[in-house]
């Protein structure tokens, strides 16, 4: 499927492939037939476009258009050069998704990402596709957060990083062009500098971001502005708009505006204009949906309420479940009930649904006539995160009922004795009166 696409960070290998030219520069000093003298050029040449490469923010302004192909448990995006990648389920940690004048925009927080990533797609349906495939529910979940100033510490090293960069460069280019008494003065300068900037500089590669400045949560917005953290609850936001380097964020009256910092250009991995669009777009949609606008989830729980496990011992209800999936497959009812393969699809394929639940309707659907119905069960587990509920879903689908059982009972019980000890933990936590 066709889409824009935005990843201010990018991927490991786009991040390190700027140090690329450093490394054939230092290769080459260590190997070239040269005098002393050059080598040591070579070797500050070297050191100088290391610093510039970690001085300058290489990050794309705007979004690119990419192929996307979905497949179990994750997204492989195509076709955007440095940025194509393959987006596992499991590097996700929050996502949400708003509609836009170009159609539905998914902003997903990723594990190895300072910034989110940016997807959007022409329709709901394609938007569809990549959810089902990454595990995201129908309201998103998770934080999602923007770093919209650049962190101070960072921003520090990188100037002395240019700094160095500069000087290097210089002391390089008088010692090529002949200039033997600049040459040496620039690198007297450098030296200097590297006392004092060099130790800020690498400390600066080993300096955490910051928080994000501007943090979606389930419960509402958490900004950071320039008297300290405010909590705002979706509904609450009627407006963003920008204003010379700060987010204004409108509240109901008499509560006065809301001002975020904003911070752009080379020395800043603060916010980008995708980025703001992304931002605006995703907390108006959440303040919409809170205010009760837009579509709701339908809830089938309900009608599939029997499935549950109910206390039975795993065996007895492993055999109910196939049972049900038998006489669904030849039938439309089980015990009275009435239940529909299309709405066991839908808490099979709902990530915030129950695990329990989920688990019996994909034993359920084991038996269903349709050719496709394996790979769309294994498709469902492979986008599983929490590690626990996706080992429910394969016990759920073994097809040898002993291992199964076998299974189950050593979940619970490894579950059971983590309860136990998480109690015991909370007791003796507890204040003694």
């Amino acid at each position: 499927m066709r889409a824009a696409f935005f990843d201010a960070q990018g991927s490991r290998l786009a991040r390190t492939l700027p140090y690329a030219a450093s490394a054939l520069a230092f290769l080459a000093a260590c190997t070239a037939p040269v005098s002393g003298g050059q080598t040591l050029l070579l070797l500050a040449f070297a050191g100088s476009l290391f610093c510039l490469a970690g001085g300058l923010a290489f990050r794309p302004s705007r979004a690119r258009a990419v192929e996307l192909v979905c497949g179990p448990g994750h997204v492989d995006v195509k076709n955007a050069g440095l940025r194509s990648q393959r987006i596992e389920a499991k590097s996700i940690v929050g996502a949400t998704t708003a509609r836009t004048e170009r159609g539905i925009l998914l902003t997903l927080a990723h594990a190895k990402r300072d910034q989110p990533i940016e997807i959007e797609v022409e329709s709901e349906a394609d938007a569809e596709r990549i959810r089902h495939a990454l595990g995201i529910g129908h309201d998103g979940f998770g934080t999602v957060g923007w770093r919209t100033v650049s962190d101070g510490t960072a921003k520090i090293a990188r100037t002395c990083r240019l700094v160095l960069a500069a000087l290097g460069l210089l002391t390089c280019f008088f010692g090529w062009t002949g200039s033997e008494g600049a040459s040496i003065l620039m690198g007297i300068l450098g030296f200097f500098a590297m006392t004092f900037a060099g130790p800020v500089s690498v400390a600066g590669y080993f300096v955490k971001p910051g928080a994000p400045s501007v943090e979606m949560t389930p419960h509402g917005v958490r900004l950071m502005t320039p008297r300290g953290w405010f909590n705002v609850p979706y509904a609450d936001i009627l407006g963003i708009e920008t204003q010379q380097g700060w987010l204004q964020f409108i509240v109901p009256p008499p509560h006065p505006p809301i001002w975020v910092q904003t911070q752009r250009g080379a020395l800043s991995f603060g916010v980008r204009d995708e980025d703001e669009r992304a931002l605006k777009a995703q907390i108006l949609t959440a303040a919409a949906r809170a205010r009760g606008h837009g579509p709701r989830k339908e809830d089938v729980t309900g009608r599939v309420g029997t499935l549950r496990r109910n206390g039975e011992n795993p065996r007895d209800w492993l055999v109910r479940l196939d049972m049900a999936g038998q006489m669904l497959s030849g039938t439309s009812g089980y015990r009275g009930h009435n239940l529909d393969q299309q709405d066991l699809w839908m808490v099979l394929e709902d990530p915030d649904a129950e695990a329990e639940l989920r688990a019996a309707a994909a034993r359920v659907l084991r038996h269903s006539p349709e050719p496709e119905a394996r790979v769309r069960i294994g498709n469902a587990v492979a986008a599983v995160r929490d590690e626990r509920a996706n080992k429910r879903l394969r016990i759920a689908v073994e097809d040898d009922l002993d291992a199964a059982t076998l299974e189950l009972g050593l979940l619970d019980a490894e579950e059971h004795a983590q309860a136990q000890k998480m109690a015991a933990m909370s007791s003796a936590l507890r204040p003694v009166r």
